[in-house]
């Protein structure tokens, strides 16, 4: 099974946007990760989001870039400061693979949690637009992949 981990781009200022949607940079750092993904061909079964409004922009850019069954799903429990065992959960019940495009700190501890079995210390430090790809083992274990982030692009 292959998670891709994704964080949102950069978003606007509150008092720009009150839903704090992506700015132009954060756009343009989403499609330059995406137009890198479209080259590897991935397949999901879904892209999950928060249902942040940065996030859904993050989550379709990316979408367009790979195939996904379901498509853009809104997935509750992705929110920054949520707990990450009912998602933890929702994975191990599941077979394929899968997009999730969320916040911090609820990413990073997801993939602490997953790689590492606790949330300290942080396994990978995620940049805006970075995408990382653990990967789950016949041994049910999770390792880290590889990443990319819009910066080395």
């Amino acid at each position: 099974m292959w998670l891709y981990l994704v964080r949102h781009g950069e978003a606007l200022p509150k008092d720009v946007d009150p839903e704090r949607g992506l700015s132009q940079e954060g756009r343009e750092d989403a499609e330059k990760v995406a137009a890198l993904l479209k080259g590897q061909a991935i397949e999901v079964e879904a892209v999950w989001e928060s249902g942040k409004k940065r996030a859904t922009q993050t989550a379709e850019i990316m979408a367009g870039a790979l195939t996904s069954k379901a498509g853009v799903v809104r997935q509750a429990g992705m929110s920054p400061m949520d707990p990450v065992t009912p998602i933890m959960e929702k994975l191990s019940s599941l077979e394929g693979d899968y997009m999730l495009v969320g916040h911090m700190p609820f990413l990073s501890i997801l993939a602490s949690r997953l790689v590492l079995g606790v949330e300290d210390p942080e396994v990978v430090v995620f940049r805006e637009a970075a995408v990382v790809c653990l990967e789950k083992g016949s041994n049910g274990q999770w390792a880290v992949g590889w990443m990319v982030t819009p910066d080395i692009l």
